[in-house]
């Protein structure tokens, strides 16, 4: 099992599912996508039937409801039934994953078939908003995504940042897109699960560095690689968008609204921002020239009901104080650079403090956003177990607004990552990271089945050769 609420209380006998199983249930989950959870994490020896309710419930058979007492949601198990009540619909969702993740398999002389132990549970999670990060490169497939969006939903997360690395064919530019991109048709049915599965989707669009829409170890450039003669809309180097440049800023304003309008309603739009390499930000000129491109922008998403999200680092410095153990990326040039631009930056702005090499908690550079009156999320990476420990014990101490998993391009070695970060925003984490690659697996093989395809199995395509 990958979760271990807190408040479990184990009892007597186990409640075991036959051929074909009735459920009344709240109508989010009459959806497909649960029956087919339901049916793999169940071995395939089950089937679900819902029957569609008004109450955030899920009851099968003849069995008590737990009482919330401040929990999200509370589980009942014996042998004459199930009975998950919640607070809310997405409450429900974490419930059923909680269900799912302690389904176990038997077998009799009539077959392999599907239990749970019974038991009582009362959850909360100790980090409210969970949110993680995931790149859909030139070499993604859609299936990839599809499966990375179940895992996150099985595992509980709250918010999917997808960032689109030239791999969406816009309608304002099409250099924005490599000649292989998905078109919006391709994605609208993955991102509609996501949806089913109660995960907000963020749309990501990097709005300064990171201009080129590739990876800066391998110089590709999506739009000048295809078109040279839109130079002036970037930096002489490529990497940034060149702000003072009139046209940028309406095609950005475009790229947000198309991709609001593919993501579907939700509270938040990621810009980037980090990174940006040989811009100077030791003038008063191009500080006020970044901040007031950033405030007009979270003003613009605030019309319409979205709050932007920011990387941190291009507004730190390190300061000479903070523990020599924890290595924080810093690029403000000055320790006043730093004061000016959280001053003039808007409060409205959320910032994503990303933190890889900092393996002791507290984080320091969290209260300096914090204590400028920004919110604040703390984002690792798969870095190691210490670092991810960190960010969570910084988050949950320090009360900051939630966790961002950045994964990157090392997802062929960090999913079991993703899955401790997942844990410990609900309760501490084991260190023991062959536990959490081989539930990772077992998770996998429920929500995304392989179905005898090499390079769908488990989260790397091939066993050699990967990025490491």
């Amino acid at each position: 099992m990958i979760f271990y609420p807190p408040e479990l209380v184990p009892m007597q006998g186990r409640f075991v599912f036959s051929e074909n199983v009735t459920a009344k249930a709240s109508h989010c989950l009459s959806k497909a996508i649960f029956s087919e959870l339901w049916h793999n994490f169940s071995f395939r020896a089950s089937s679900l039937t819902v029957e569609p309710c008004n109450e955030f419930v899920f009851s099968i058979g003849a069995v008590d409801r737990l009482p919330l007492d401040g929990a999200e949601y509370s589980i009942n198990v014996s042998e004459n039934g199930i009975y998950v009540y919640a607070e809310s619909e997405r409450s429900l969702l974490h419930g059923f994953m909680t269900l799912l993740d302690r389904i176990r398999a038997t077998e009799d002389d009539s077959g392999i078939k599907a239990q749970i132990d019974a038991c009582q549970i009362k959850d909360r999670a100790a980090i409210q908003t969970r949110m993680v990060h995931f790149c859909i490169f030139p070499e993604t497939e859609p299936w990839e995504l599809q499966r990375f969006i179940r895992f996150c939903g099985a595992l509980k997360y709250t918010h999917v940042v997808l960032e689109f690395w030239g791999m969406l064919r816009y309608d304002c530019m099409k250099e924005l897109a490599w000649s292989h991109a998905f078109t919006k048709e391709e994605l609208r049915p993955i991102l509609r699960e996501a949806s089913d599965l109660g995960l907000e989707i963020i749309p990501m669009f990097n709005h300064w560095g990171h201009a080129s829409g590739g990876r800066v170890m391998h110089g590709k450039h999506v739009v000048l690689d295809q078109n040279p003669a839109l130079q002036t809309y970037f930096s002489d180097d490529g990497w940034c968008w060149n702000l003072q440049n009139p046209k940028v800023r309406n095609l950005l304003k475009c790229v947000r609204e198309e991709l609001i309008d593919l993501c579907g309603d939700g509270e938040y739009f990621h810009i980037g921002c980090d990174e940006a390499y040989n811009f100077d930000l030791s003038t008063s000129e191009g500080m006020d020239a970044i901040c007031d491109f950033m405030n007009e922008v979270a003003k613009d998403l605030c019309s319409v009901g979205r709050r932007l999200i920011v990387w941190g680092d291009m507004f730190l410095f390190r300061h000479p104080s903070y523990n020599p153990k924890n290595r924080y990326t810093c690029n403000a040039p000055r320790a006043d650079c730093e004061q000016y631009m959280l001053t003039r930056l808007s409060k409205d702005i959320m910032i994503a403090d990303w933190q890889y090499d900092a393996p002791e908690a507290p984080v320091e550079t969290a209260s300096v956003f914090h204590h400028a009156g920004f919110d604040c999320m703390l984002c690792p990476w798969d870095r190691g177990i210490k670092e991810l420990n960190a960010v969570l014990e910084t988050v949950k101490s320090e009360s900051l607004t939630g966790v961002l998993m950045t994964t990157w391009h090392t997802l062929t070695k960090g999913m079991p990552l993703v899955t401790m970060a997942a844990v410990g925003a609900y309760n501490k984490v084991s260190t023991d990271l062959r536990y959490y690659r081989t539930e990772t697996a077992a998770l996998l093989r429920k929500v995304f089945p392989a179905n005898g395809n090499y390079e769908r199995a488990g989260w790397a395509k091939y066993q050699i050769g990967i990025i490491t």
